[in-house]
């Protein structure tokens, strides 16, 4: 094991509580992302241990820091843990087990935006002052604070503007000074979309100790989306070319060998390409029998290899978590997808 972990492990037995951010517990498993198997691997690891983090190490910031503790220790602050959607007879909505945390929600803290420094003015500060710092910065806006915990507002470039329209002289950053708008770092990321869309921007809260820890804007958001969006849309991509190339080249029969045999219903209503799984397109491609068929000048095992690897990333990614996707797997699915479009071409 590793000897970072083991430090822990000691620390903890002898009654301390140490933190380390999340990216360096998934370095000591040899990972970068919380994928669903590494997940379920330190979990073990933890478990087997007797720990567990606070928070969840799922369900914040992967460069926020986590505290080892105890397994039989107190969990984290309710209003963290997520909740599942009752089922049809169930009294309600129940708190969800840390192991299936990842799986049901993302959190305003895993954002990189929500655990950035916040940078403040205090309601009494001359309005220059504000300014200056939006312009070094370049920010829309700043929180007005009296303190760490203490929110009374927010000052923007529109703020500022309005009150100018109305001829209002503006001395202190409180003649300028709007009501903010705030959540906690553990409310849904979905949920708070549209509060964020609406109010172009929010501050974070956070739930354990209430201090303000960072402001999500609207282009916070949009970046977000659109890293988590890119992937799902480049598989989508690879699928429909995968099915281009196989939809009026195999018949039924050998569509439906690919399939399952502890599953024969499902094999028996397969009619068509467009119903096999990503698994299945792959069995197809192995078999040399229908690699020839396709007629490609182009190497069996090199392309399955590559397949493969698709494969592996496609359910990382629909995992669907908020972890940022690294540039080389972005690179693997366009290159995949650049050689299943110039295969195609060479076919027809």
């Amino acid at each position: 094991m590793i000897a970072e972990f083991e430090e822990v492990k000691k620390d903890v037995a002898e009654g301390r509580e140490p933190s380390r951010s999340v990216r360096e517990l998934l370095r000591w498993f040899g990972a970068r992302r919380r994928r669903a198997g590494v997940v379920e691997r330190i979990e073990a690891e933890l478990e087997a241990a007797g720990l567990c983090t606070d928070p969840h190490f799922t369900t914040t910031w992967i460069d926020a820091p986590v505290v080892f503790r105890k397994l039989d220790a107190a969990a984290p602050a309710p209003e963290a843990a997520p909740v599942v959607a009752p089922e049809p007879g169930d009294d309600g909505a129940k708190p969800a087990k840390p192991s299936d945390v990842a799986d049901m929600t993302h959190l305003v803290r895993m954002l990189e935006a929500a655990n950035r420094e916040v940078i403040s003015v205090n309601p009494q500060d001359p309005i220059e002052r504000a300014v200056t710092l939006m312009l070094a910065y370049d920010f829309s806006q700043l929180a007005v604070m009296t303190g760490p915990r203490d929110l009374k507002g927010a000052i923007s470039w529109k703020s500022i503007g309005s009150r100018l329209s109305q001829r209002n002289e503006l001395k202190q950053v409180s003649d300028a000074m709007e009501q903010a708008a705030e959540v906690s770092d553990a409310d849904s990321l979905f949920e708070v979309t549209k509060t964020v869309i609406q109010r172009e921007y929010v501050f974070v809260r956070a739930s354990a100790d209430r201090r303000i820890t960072g402001i999500v804007t609207a282009t916070d958001l949009s970046e977000q989306f659109q890293g988590l969006s890119e992937p799902f849309l480049l598989l989508g991509r690879i699928e429909n070319q995968i099915r281009r190339l196989i939809q009026d080249v195999f018949d039924v029969d050998t569509l439906r060998a690919a399939c399952d045999d502890n599953d024969p219903e499902r094999k028996a209503s397969v009619t068509k390409a467009s119903q096999l799984t990503f698994g299945e397109y792959q069995r197809i491609f192995e078999r040399e029998e229908n690699w020839a068929q396709l007629g490609f000048v182009a190497c069996r095992k090199t392309f399955c290899k590559e397949l493969d690897e698709v494969r592996k990333l496609r359910n990382e990614i629909m995992y669907f978590h908020p972890d940022v996707i690294e540039d080389g797997d972005f690179e693997q699915l366009r290159r995949f997808s650049r050689l299943l479009e110039q295969l195609d071409q060479l076919a027809g």
